[in-house]
């Protein structure tokens, strides 16, 4: 059977076309080309960051501003300088150097170079220097104080126990229980200076030595007269109302200065036989040496006292 259509040919060979994508075609809306959200907020950020640093450069004005008047502005220029904790110093003196070689304006002090300058004065042990707003400035000092009686080229002076010279020895500064230092560097001030740091360690070794022969018994010490630490590798001693010098050498110093006072009978008896003894060695572990003083340069004689241990350590 044969079907027939009424459409004409022309229809039949016409193809379908399906409608145009509207999205597709749809037109961008000019306002958001070329611009993202990432981009805006970026933009908000830089705005950001440049407000604060305008606000800090105002601030930094600020100050520089304030800063450049106070340190050209009278009320605050030093008036005032307080000095607490002077016997030795004269706080006169203190001021002095302070109002002298340093800025009128509080600000413009720098307080470290003041407290250097101050420890370059001989009793000066510690300088706390404070400001106080607005025109005052306040000085803490802490003394050195007398710890050793030293000979010195026939004179006696006085250093603390860091061997830093402070004077002659004058009545005012009391009794010093100590036995008098010989052997320092130096014939005056000056010269002793010179030899600061080995002058320190000498006097130092000294009293070392004395506060461990001091730690057996405080009369031990009290015994001593003389310190002769000419030689800081080898100390020497001499007694209250003897002139033997007791050789302790760089140790060991209680140990062996009780072997010594600890057996006096045997000192008296060679002292009676041989009149006067010049040295008494204690360095020797098994022994101690007597050298007798020589009358007769052409004798050399030599007494030697084996240690019996007797009440020794």
């Amino acid at each position: 059977m044969e079907i027939r259509t009424n459409r004409p040919r022309e229809a039949r060979a016409t193809r379908i076309v399906p409608p145009p994508d509207r999205a597709r075609s749809r037109k961008k809306n000019p306002r958001n080309m070329g611009q993202s959200p990432m981009t805006g907020r970026r933009f908000a950020a830089l705005l950001r960051a440049a407000g604060r640093a305008g606000a800090l450069l105002l601030l930094v004005a600020a100050l520089v501003s304030g800063y450049i008047y106070a340190t050209g502005a009278e009320v605050f220029n030093l008036r005032r300088v307080r000095v607490h904790g002077c016997r030795e110093l004269d706080p006169a003196r203190l001021e002095a150097i302070v109002l002298r070689e340093f800025p009128a304006n509080i600000l413009k002090l720098d307080l470290g170079a003041v407290r250097g300058r101050l420890m370059q004065e001989t009793w000066a042990h510690e300088v706390e220097v404070l400001r106080v707003l607005p025109s005052d400035l306040v000085l803490y000092v802490r003394e050195r104080v007398p710890a050793v009686i030293l000979e010195m080229n026939g004179a006696l002076m006085v250093t603390d126990a860091e061997g830093v010279l402070l004077g002659r020895y004058e009545p005012r500064f009391g009794k010093l229980d100590v036995p008098v230092f010989r052997g320092v560097m130096g014939e005056d001030a000056e010269t002793y200076q010179m030899y600061q740091e080995e002058n320190s360690a000498r006097i130092t070794r000294g009293l070392e030595m004395l506060a461990e022969i001091a730690s057996g018994s405080p009369r031990y010490t009290r015994i001593i007269s003389e310190v002769d630490i000419a030689d800081r590798d080898n100390l020497k001693v001499v007694l209250v109302n003897d002139t033997a010098e007791v050789v302790l050498g760089e140790k060991d110093y209680l140990k062996r200065f009780t072997k010594f006072v600890n057996n006096p009978a045997e000192y008296r008896k060679l002292k009676d036989q041989y009149t006067e003894i010049e040295r008494i060695d204690l360095r020797f572990d098994s022994q101690i040496v007597y050298r007798l003083r020589q009358t007769d340069p052409s004798k050399n004689q030599t007494a030697k006292l084996e240690d019996r241990r007797q009440g020794n350590p």
